[in-house]
C-alpha cells in the first residue's frame, strides 16, 4: 500500500489514537448475519436444531442407561468443569489476539479489552450461524469500523483472519483424519468426508486469497452499476496487500487460530474428565475436530445433532462409555453455545445495528 498522509482516529475504551489511510468512501459492508433483523427465522432454525438434538439424545439412550447418564451429569467434578470454563475463556483471548496483532501491525491498534468483546461476538456468531468462519469475522469488521478503524485496515484484517482460520482449520482437520487413519477406522464414508472437507476449505481459502490480491480489477466495470458489485469492488480496492504479503503475520495469525481449536479440544478433555470419561488426549482431539467438520458440512442449524452425534460416537468408538461420552459432549456444547447465547445475541444485535460512522469513537 502506498504511503499516505496520516489521519488520527479516536479509539474506544480510552485507547490511543490510531494511524490509518484516508478513506475515499465508507464501505457499506453487508450484514454480518442477515438474521439480525429477522429473529423469527433464527428462532425457528434453533428450535428445529433443538428438536433434532433431543431426538438424538433419546436415540443414543436406547443403547445406554438413562440413570447412568443422569448420574454422570449430576456427579460432574466442579474442578474439572472450572478448568473447562477456563479453556473456553482462553479461546476468546486467542481470537482477540488475532485481531490485535493484525491491527497493531497495520498501525491502527485497538485496546485489547475492546477486542475481547468483539471476539466473544465473533466466536458466538460462528457457532450460531455456521458460514465457514465468515459470519463472525464480518461482525468484527463492523465493530472495528464503529471504533474508528479505517475501512482499508478493517477489511484487510478480515481477509487475514479468514485466511488464517482456513489454514488452521485445514491443518487440524488433516491431523484429525490422520489420527483416524492411524486408528484403523478411516472407512469409505470418512474418506469421502475428508475429500469434501478438503475441497470446501481449500476452495474458500483460495477464493479469498485470489480476491484479496486481485483488487477491484476482478470486477468488470459494466457490472459495477449494481450496488453489491460496486461495494465489493470498493472493498477490494482498499485491501492492504503489504499486510497480506507479510508471512510472519500470517503465520502468527494461523497459530493463534489453531490455538482456538486446541483450546476447544482441551475443553472437551476437561468435560470428559469431569464425568469420568477415560479416553486419551489424541482421541479427544480427533473426536472434537471431526465432529466440527461434520457440523461445518451439515445443513442443520448450529450443527445441532450432527456435532453431538459424531462426537459421542467417536468418543465411544475410542473406548469411552456411551453415557460419559454423551455427557461430556453435551457439557461442552453448553459451554460453547448455550451458556453464551443470551449475552451473545445481545452483543451481536448491538454490533450489527450500530451505524458505521468511521472517524467516530465507539461508546
Amino acid at each position: 500500500m502506498q504511503i499516505s498522509p496520516e489521519i488520527t482516529d479516536p479509539v474506544s475504551d480510552g485507547g490511543s489514537a490510531s494511524t490509518a489511510l484516508p478513506e475515499p468512501a465508507v464501505i457499506d459492508l453487508p450484514e454480518a448475519a442477515p438474521w439480525t433483523g429477522n429473529w423469527s427465522h433464527l428462532i425457528t432454525a434453533w428450535l428445529f436444531g433443538t428438536i433434532v438434538l433431543a431426538g438424538l439424545v433419546v436415540f443414543i439412550m436406547h443403547f445406554g442407561t438413562i440413570e447412568v447418564f443422569v448420574a454422570k451429569l449430576r456427579g460432574a467434578n466442579p474442578l474439572w468443569l472450572a478448568a473447562a470454563l477456563s479453556c473456553q475463556l482462553a479461546t476468546y483471548v486467542s481470537a482477540a489476539a488475532v485481531w490485535f496483532r493484525v491491527l497493531k501491525r497495520a498501525g491502527s491498534p485497538v485496546p485489547f479489552r475492546s477486542l475481547l468483546r468483539l471476539a466473544f461476538v465473533e466466536l458466538f456468531a460462528n457457532q450460531a450461524v455456521p458460514t465457514g468462519g465468515l459470519s463472525g469475522s464480518v461482525m468484527v469488521v463492523r465493530g472495528l469500523m464503529r471504533r474508528g478503524i479505517a475501512s482499508a485496515v478493517a477489511v484487510t484484517a478480515l481477509f487475514i483472519a479468514a485466511l488464517s482460520y482456513y489454514a488452521a482449520y485445514f491443518a487440524v482437520g488433516l491431523l484429525a483424519f490422520v489420527l483416524l487413519w492411524h486408528s484403523g477406522d478411516l472407512d469409505a464414508a470418512w474418506r469421502a468426508l475428508f475429500i469434501a472437507f478438503a475441497f470446501v476449505i481449500s476452495a474458500l481459502g483460495m477464493a479469498l486469497w485470489f480476491l484479496s490480491r486481485s483488487g477491484d480489477d476482478l470486477i468488470p466495470a459494466a457490472i459495477q452499476r449494481w450496488r453489491p458489485f460496486a461495494q465489493l469492488a470498493r472493498m477490494l480496492s482498499q485491501v492492504r496487500v503489504d499486510l497480506l504479503r507479510d508471512p510472519p503475520l500470517i503465520f502468527e495469525a494461523a497459530t493463534l487460530q489453531s490455538g482456538i481449536f486446541l483450546l476447544d479440544a482441551a475443553t472437551l478433555w476437561c468435560t470428559g474428565r469431569a464425568v469420568g470419561l477415560n479416553v486419551d488426549v489424541g482421541s479427544i482431539f480427533m473426536s472434537f475436530i471431526l465432529a466440527s467438520v461434520v457440523a461445518t458440512l451439515s445443513p442443520i442449524p448450529l450443527g445441532l445433532g450432527s456435532f453431538e452425534g459424531t462426537c459421542t460416537g467417536l468418543l465411544h468408538l475410542m473406548g469411552g462409555g456411551l453415557e460419559a461420552s454423551l455427557a461430556a459432549t453435551l457439557i461442552l456444547r453448553g459451554l460453547t453455545l448455550w451458556l453464551p447465547m443470551l449475552p451473545g445475541l445481545a452483543m451481536i444485535r448491538r454490533e450489527a445495528t450500530k451505524p458505521l460512522a468511521i472517524g467516530n469513537a465507539a461508546a
